[in-house]
C-alpha cells in the first residue's frame, strides 16, 4: 500500500500535489518477533517508504507473555540495522499518546519509515477460544478498568479539567449504539452471494475487450525515457517477429506479453528476484531498465514479502506482476497468496485483487532438481478460494494466457514447465488474449479408433504435454488413439471440453504432475467420477508421482515421476483390458 502511493505520485505529479498520505501497519510485539518484519522493514527503507509501523505492545503473543518467548521486547529498536528510527510510548498516556503519534506520523510523511510502539494493556482475551484461566481473569480485569484504563486515567487528570467528558462520552455511546442497531437489523446476504464474491471477472472473460486504462498512452509518454521506451518497443519488435515466424520461446514470449502490457497500462508493475538480469528465463527482462525501480522492482529472496508488496498494490488499483523464477519458492508467500485470493470475497467486493504470479515449476522426468525444487506447488495452491490458476506447455499458451491473467481483476497463477522453457519453440498470436477457463484439444483420435474402442482421453499439462507428443506415435502404430487435452484451466476446470471427448471415448487417462495423494489428478479424477460417471467404460487411470519425494538421482526418479512411457502402458491397458 505504501508503494502504491509512491506509483500514484510517479504516475500522477499534479494530481497528487501536496499528496500527505502514509500507510500504517499494525503488528503485536509477539508478532513483530520474525523475519519477516525484518524483510518489510529492509524494504522499507531501502525504498524509503512513508511507512508507520504501529506496534501494539500488550505484553502478550496470544495467551503467552511475551518475555517468556522473546529475549527483547523493545521492538521499536529493530529499525536501527536498517536506519528506520522507533520510539516507544506508555499508551495509558493519552496526552504522551497523542503528542509522540503526530511527532511520528510527520516524520513518516516527510521523511520515510518508522516504527511507533504503544505499551498497553489487553482488557479482554485473544478469542473466544482462550484458556478457561484466561477467560476467567475477573480480579484482574476489575483492577485494570481501574488502574489501566486510559480514558479514566484521562479523566482523572489536570488536562481534563474544563472539558465536557460527559456529552462526548453520550455522543460515542450513541454512535456504538446506532451502529449496533444497523448490523442488528440489517438483512443477511443471501447464500448466491458466496459464489459471485468467488472471482472479481467470471471465467469466461474476454479480455481482448478490456481497455487500458483512461490516458494510459500520455502517463506511460510522461513518466518512461522516451529513449528507454524506444528501446523496449524495438526489443518488443524482435519478439513479435520470433512469435510469427514460429521461433519463440516460452519465456520470451512471456516476456513478450510482460512488457506489451506495461507499456499499455502504466498501472501494471513487475516484482521479481534478479530482475535487473532478468531473472533465470528472461520473463521480466528489460522491465526496470525501461519503466524503472518503482513499477520494476528487484527484490530480496523473501517470496512472502514481495508478493505482499503486489498485494498491496492490487487492491490499491494497480496490476502487479510477480515472477517467480521456480514457482516452489512461492511456499515462503503461501500467506500472501491465500490472502490474495480471499479479499476480494472477505472485503464484500470491495477491493478487487489483480494480481498475475508466474513462474517455471512441475517436475519433468530426468529433471535432476531434487526434491525442494520439484515439488507440485500448482497442486499445493489448488484448495486456495478466488485463485485462478493456469498452465502453459507452448509459446503460444504463455503468450495469449499471461495478457489475459495480466488484464484480469482477481489473482491468477501461472505455472510454466521448467525444463520447457527455453527449448520449446513456436508461434505465438501476437496481441490477443487466450481465455483462462479452457482446456485446449491438442490432438483428436482417429474416427476408426474411436469407433473400434480403440480410444482414450487423455489429460495432461505441462511436461505432460511434451510426454504425451512423444510418443503418440508409438500409440497410434498399436492400434490406439488418443484425444490428447491439455489442461490449461487447472481452476476453474474446463469439465465441458472433457465430457465432449468422454461422450466419444469413454475412457480417460490422467498424466499428472502432482502427487497421489491431494494431487490435481485426484481433484479431476474426482470430478470425472462424480458428473461424468455414466460415460466411463473403465475407472479413471491416474499416472501421477508417487508420494515419496523426487529424488535428484534418475534412477531412482523413475519410481517416482511418471513419463510417456507409463502412458502407453495406461492406454494399452485402457482398451485391451476386459473391464
Amino acid at each position: 500500500a505504501a508503494r502504491s502511493i509512491l506509483l500514484d505520485r510517479l504516475l500522477d505529479p499534479e494530481g497528487t500535489l501536496g499528496d500527505d498520505r502514509i500507510s500504517v501497519v499494525f503488528i503485536g510485539e509477539g508478532g513483530a518477533q520474525n523475519g519477516r518484519m525484518a524483510e518489510t522493514l529492509n524494504a522499507a527503507a531501502k525504498e524509503n517508504l512513508p511507512l508507520l509501523f504501529l506496534v501494539i505492545d500488550n505484553g502478550r503473543a496470544i495467551n503467552t507473555f511475551t518475555p517468556d518467548v522473546a529475549t527483547n521486547n523493545d521492538v521499536f529498536l529493530q529499525g536501527q540495522h536498517y536506519g528506520v528510527p522507533g520510539i516507544k510510548v506508555d499508551g495509558g498516556n493519552l496526552k504522551d499518546t497523542l503528542r509522540t503519534g503526530r511527532a511520528v506520523v510527520d516524520y513518516v510523511r516527510t521523511k520515510g519509515p518508522a516504527i511507533l510502539q504503544v505499551h498497553t494493556y489487553r482488557f479482554q482475551g485473544h478469542s473466544p477460544a482462550d484458556p478457561e484461566h484466561e477467560r476467567g481473569r475477573k480480579a484482574e480485569k476489575m483492577w485494570a478498568r481501574a488502574e489501566a484504563d486510559p480514558i479514566k486515567i484521562f479523566e482523572a487528570s489536570d488536562d481534563a479539567a474544563g472539558l465536557d467528558l460527559a456529552s462526548a462520552t453520550k455522543n460515542v455511546k450513541a454512535s456504538v449504539k446506532q451502529s449496533l442497531d444497523f448490523a442488528k437489523n440489517s438483512v443477511p446476504p443471501p447464500r448466491e452471494l458466496a459464489k459471485e464474491l468467488e472471482f472479481p471477472d467470471k471465467p469466461d472473460t474476454d479480455y481482448n475487450s478490456r481497455a487500458p486504462p483512461a490516458n494510459a498512452e500520455a502517463i506511460t509518454k510522461a513518466t518512461v525515457d522516451p529513449a528507454k521506451l524506444e528501446e523496449c518497443n524495438k526489443y518488443i519488435g524482435e519478439l513479435q517477429a520470433l512469435a510469427k515466424a514460429g521461433t519463440i520461446s516460452i519465456a520470451d514470449a512471456v516476456n513478450l506479453a510482460v512488457l506489451e502490457e506495461m507499456v499499455r497500462d502504466p498501472t501494471t508493475t513487475i516484482h521479481a528476484e534478479d530482475l535487473q538480469a532478468g531473472s533465470s528465463y528472461n520473463i521480466p527482462k528489460l522491465t526496470q531498465q525501461t519503466f524503472g525501480k518503482l513499477r520494476a522492482a528487484d527484490e530480496i529472496i523473501d517470496e512472502g514479502h514481495f508478493i505482499g508488496k503486489a498485494l498491496g498494490e492490487g487492491m490499491n488499483g494497480y496490476r502487479p506482476i510477480v515472477e517467480l523464477m521456480n514457482t516452489n519458492f512461492g511456499i515462503y508467500g503461501m500467506a500472501e497468496i491465500s490472502s490474495a485470493g480471499n479479499t476480494y470475497a472477505t472485503t464484500g467486493g470491495q477491493f478487487e485483487m489483480p494480481m498475475f504470479i508466474v513462474g517455471a515449476g512441475g517436475t519433468a522426468p530426468n529433471q535432476a532438481l531434487g526434491a525442494e525444487h520439484s515439488q507440485p506447488f500448482h497442486a499445493y495452491v489448488m484448495g486456495i478460494p478466488g485463485l485462478k490458476i493456469g498452465t502453459a506447455a507452448s509459446p503460444d499458451a504463455a503468450y495469449g494466457i499471461s495478457k489475459s491473467m495480466i488484464r484480469d481483476n482477481g489473482p491468477c497463477f501461472l505455472f510454466l514447465p521448467v525444463k520447457m522453457m527455453k527449448e520449446t519453440k513456436g508461434f505465438a498470436d501476437v496481441g490477443k488474449c487466450m481465455p483462462i477457463n479452457k482446456c485446449a484439444l491438442l490432438h483428436a483420435a482417429s474416427e476408426s479408433a474411436v469407433s473400434s474402442r480403440k480410444a482414450v482421453t487423455v489429460l495432461t499439462y505441462l511436461h505432460g504435454v511434451k510426454e504425451a507428443h512423444s510418443v503418440l506415435d508409438e500409440i497410434r502404430a498399436e492400434g490406439m488413439d488418443i484425444d490428447l487435452i491439455e489442461l490449461r484451466s487447472l481452476k476453474p476446470l474446463d469439465m465441458d471440453t472433457i465430457r465432449e471427448s468422454l461422450q466419444r471415448t469413454n475412457k480417460v487417462a490422467i498424466l499428472d504432475e502432482s502427487t497421489n495423494s491431494g494431487g490435481v489428478g485426484a481433484t479431476v479424477s474426482a470430478l470425472i467420477s462424480e458428473q461424468c460417471f455414466d460415460l466411463l467404460d473403465a475407472p479413471v487411470r491416474r499416472l501421477c508421482m508417487d508420494d515419496a519425494p523426487v529424488p535428484y538421482a534418475s534412477s531412482m526418479e523413475q519410481a517416482v515421476v511418471k513419463r510417456g512411457s507409463d502412458l502407453v502402458a495406461a492406454v494399452y491397458e485402457l482398451t485391451h483390458k476386459k473391464c
